[in-house]
């Protein structure tokens, strides 16, 4: 398998990220909410079709007060504005999340395939009876609990 990630991060950088990330908690935690499991797909959304429509008919509601007799617009107008300025951070934060993700995840496929072929040339040594070779194949072995071994081991 190639090796198509070969990250490195200085302490202090990984510090100024961790601050960075203190920071985003801090100053914009306290303002969000946190739907509870299921919630999300019982409320109307707002996507990028309806953004238009929401944006039409704030603008008609402070125009035309008379038929908001149902709705608190200045609320209304502050719903808008939440969208407006959370869209500001959600496309870059979700562009970050998605490469830390797929760094992650390419990282730990690289770093699983290694101990993969490790595992497997500790078993040949184990079949070559060289030294240690059976503490290892004991250890890593237990990630893989209930496959049987082949006869010659048995």
């Amino acid at each position: 398998m190639d090796n198509r990630i070969s990250f490195e991060l200085n302490e202090a950088d990984k510090q100024a990220i961790l601050a960075a990330i203190n920071v985003l908690n801090e100053k914009l935690l306290p303002h969000l909410v946190e739907l509870a499991q299921g919630e999300a797909r019982e409320l109307p959304t707002m996507g990028d079709k309806s953004y238009g429509f929401v944006f039409k008919a704030l603008e008609f509601a402070k125009q035309y007060p008379e038929f908001a007799a149902f709705i608190n617009v200045p609320e209304f107008e502050k719903d808008v504005n939440t969208v407006n300025l959370l869209r500001e951070f959600y496309v870059p934060l979700l562009q970050l999340a998605k490469k830390v993700h797929d760094t992650m995840t390419l990282a730990g496929s690289e770093a699983y395939v290694a101990g993969l072929t490790y595992y497997g040339s500790s078993k040949e040594g184990q079949k070559r009876k060289l030294p240690n070779s059976v503490l290892i194949v004991e250890e890593l072995g237990k990630r893989f609990p209930g496959r049987s071994k082949t006869k010659k081991e048995e």
